[in-house]
């Protein structure tokens, strides 16, 4: 009993912090193919990258700067995202 409660509660604590994101996982969604990012799963990134990516693209960097920076989020080389991209 005392685990099915733990489970239920687990459940109810994430279930508030993952459908806050939603909004702004889909407006990445919508983004990420301007800035070369087509190929992404934006429902895979962490919570993390989510919240950086959001805070780039929202920031006053030149476009060459937010196009670097997402794929350092992302893991991209340097040399992929060079001449990997479009």
């Amino acid at each position: 009993m005392k685990r099915l409660t733990l489970a239920a509660i687990a459940v109810a604590v994430a279930l508030p912090a993952a459908a806050s994101q939603a909004p702004i996982r889909e407006h990445l969604k919508q983004e990420l193919p301007t800035w070369g990012y087509s190929d992404v799963d934006v429902d895979g990134l962490t919570r993390a990258q989510v919240v950086h990516i959001n805070h780039l693209l929202h920031s006053n960097k030149s476009p060459s700067q937010i196009r670097g920076n997402i794929g350092a989020i992302l893991g991209d080389s340097l040399l992929k995202t060079l001449f990997g991209r479009q």
